[in-house]
């Protein structure tokens, strides 16, 4: 099988996987079900939330139910363990089942003897050969992909073996070194299998480029859409001066598309020309919503020798365990802020983990992060203040504020404060003249549930004219003013503060706009936005899988499947 990029060969590497047709191809090796469930084990030793958990209880070897693992976060969240401590006091938690007991205990001793300081490959290697029968499982078992897994944990374990060295917890720092590499994209030498298991009976992926020079008996070459090869990608952020391509025609744009339009046909001349005996190409005609999705104008190149035929799915293909449903019971009504249900629209997953089973954490924090985070709390005590502030007053809280979030002795010090100075002083400009109010939270009901939204601030402009606004450090993105979150502010603002508009402001652009919906936009808002509530109150939770922002998620490690069992919830 030939993809066009290692997403997509990762996409179907495991949705061969889930119909059992074994593949000589482990993909992202970091994100194997198998290898997030070894991470998710060493996180629990340096996690005191041990978040971890929610994926151990799915083991065999641990099976927890899931009202279980919710009372242990219920209990971690109050009490102050040590990551891991809590372990050895299980007996201690009232909550807990006796089978949950029983599964705790048998964790607390392949756990035994490790701490947050342990190697990850020496806890690993003890708990697969010593203390447990996973490794064995693997071994003796006939089924290639059980032999595909085992191979995924060796090569883990290869790669836990040989760690750079440096500063802090030996298990943190491989977790934050693991999702550096996903995020980069630089773990893809991971992602074959070695050439020991090469002669496994098994369907190879690759990717066309890497296919370069091989020859197979039958190529398969899914995707063949216009929007997929040929692909047109985007403009360059930073394209060449005109004139500066040497023999190039037209503009440097046009040269750049040109050789993207070479490039592609490049590309499908060395997939088709892969195969010896059969080449069997695959293009949907339909989208997802039903809308027709156009063929490749390279498959007229082929003549009309090429056999078309018109195929219907007989397999239904099995649910990945990040899109499965939770079963949950729920006392009451639901009750969100419209931050959170905007967090459902981007991830339902993430929304799952970090609302409502609590546990979801904060992202890895980068320095600018945490410029951002310290502009965000000049902005709280000004708003809440409401007293004039002079320039040196800004300057003071700006120094102070970069000072509490670590950045008092970054090397770029006076470049972020010049930065958070210059969104402070947007944000003072666009509060001038203007009396401010104390803002409400707001209730919004919609089909019996219950959405608050909270204004940031509300101010009385000069001119009469009310405005109700939301401020972000960050810059605008593309769709923010029609998401759902945009939409529930102005369901509240024509709901609390008639006749106000509603303001979005971004102080890294430098720009308030304000919000305005029609009709038509803020009745399909509302019909999303009671449709999330439906489908939280359902227990839908799939996840929105990005190799750009999942690294990122504090719920990399355990995002997959829950367990067995209902989560009972009370929200309002």
């Amino acid at each position: 099988v030939l993809c066009t990029g290692n997403e997509k060969l990762s996409t179907i590497g495991q949705d061969l996987e889930r119909l059992g047709v074994p593949v000589l191809f482990l993909g992202s090796l970091f994100e194997r079900a198998e290898v997030k469930d070894l991470l998710a084990l060493l996180s629990v030793l340096v996690d005191r939330r041990a978040m971890g958990l929610l994926r151990i209880a799915c083991w065999p070897d641990f099976t927890t139910s899931f009202s279980d693992v919710a009372a242990i976060f219920e209990h971690l969240r109050a009490a102050e363990h040590s990551p891991g401590s809590w372990l050895k006091h299980v007996d201690a938690i009232p909550t807990v089942s006796d089978a949950g007991r029983q599964a705790l205990s048998k964790l607390a001793i392949a756990l035994s003897g490790f701490d947050q300081t342990a190697s990850p490959w020496t806890v690993l290697a003890t708990l697969l050969l010593d203390r447990t029968r996973i490794a064995a499982r693997f071994g003796a078992s006939e089924d290639l992909a059980d032999r595909t897994r085992g191979i995924a944990i060796w090569q883990f374990l290869n790669f836990m073996r040989v760690q750079p060295i440096g500063s802090g917890l030996p298990i943190t720092r491989m977790l934050d070194r693991v999702r550096r590499l996903v995020r980069l994209g630089d773990d893809r030498d991971l992602r074959q299998l070695p050439a020991a298991a090469q002669h496994l009976d098994a369907v190879r992926l690759m990717t066309i480029h890497g296919a370069k020079g091989l020859e197979f008996g039958g190529v398969h070459m899914p995707g063949l859409n216009s929007d997929t090869i040929p692909r047109t990608p985007p403009a360059p952020p930073c394209p060449a001066p005109d004139g500066m391509i040497a023999g190039a025609e037209g503009s440097a744009l046009e040269a750049y598309r040109a050789g993207q339009a070479e490039e592609q046909e490049c590309l499908f001349y060395v997939a088709q020309s892969r195969a010896r005996d059969r080449l069997i190409l695959y293009a949907p005609t339909e989208k997802s919503n039903g809308h027709s999705r156009p063929l490749s104008p390279f498959l007229d190149r082929l003549g009309s020798a090429l056999t078309r035929r018109s195929v219907v799915p007989t397999r239904q293909l099995p649910i990945a365990a990040e899109a499965r449903g939770v079963e949950l019971v729920i006392d009451g009504r639901l009750r969100f802020g419209a931050p959170q249900i905007a967090l459902y629209e981007s991830c339902p997953r993430r929304f799952f983990y970090t609302h409502v089973l609590h546990v979801g954490g904060r992202r890895t924090t980068t320095a600018f992060m945490h410029l951002h985070e310290a502009v965000r709390s000049v902005v709280k005590t000004v708003i809440a203040s409401d007293l004039p502030v002079t320039e040196q007053e800004l300057t003071d809280r700006t120094d102070t504020a970069l000072a509490g979030e670590g950045l008092g002795e970054h090397g770029y010090r006076a470049e972020f404060r010049d930065l958070a100075l210059a969104m402070l002083r947007f944000f003072l400009s666009g509060r001038a003249g203007a009396i401010a109010e104390a803002p409400v939270a707001v209730s919004i009901i919609l089909g019996g549930e219950e959405i608050l939204v909270e204004p940031d601030e509300v101010l009385m402009r000069p001119n009469g004219v009310r405005a109700v606004r939301r401020v972000r450090t960050g810059h605008m993105r593309s769709a923010e003013s029609k998401d759902v979150g945009a939409a529930a502010l102005v369901l509240a603002v024509k709901q609390a503060y008639p006749g106000a508009v509603a303001e979005l402001v971004h102080l890294s652009d430098g720009e308030a706009s304000e919000l305005s919906l029609s009709d038509r936009e803020l009745k399909g808002r509302t019909d999303k936005l009671s449709k999330f509530l439906g489908d939280i109150r359902t227990g839908r939770f799939p996840a929105e899988i990005s190799s750009r922002t999942c690294p990122n998620c504090p719920a990399f490690f355990i995002c997959g499947p829950t367990p067995d069992g209902p989560l009972q919830k009370k929200f309002a």
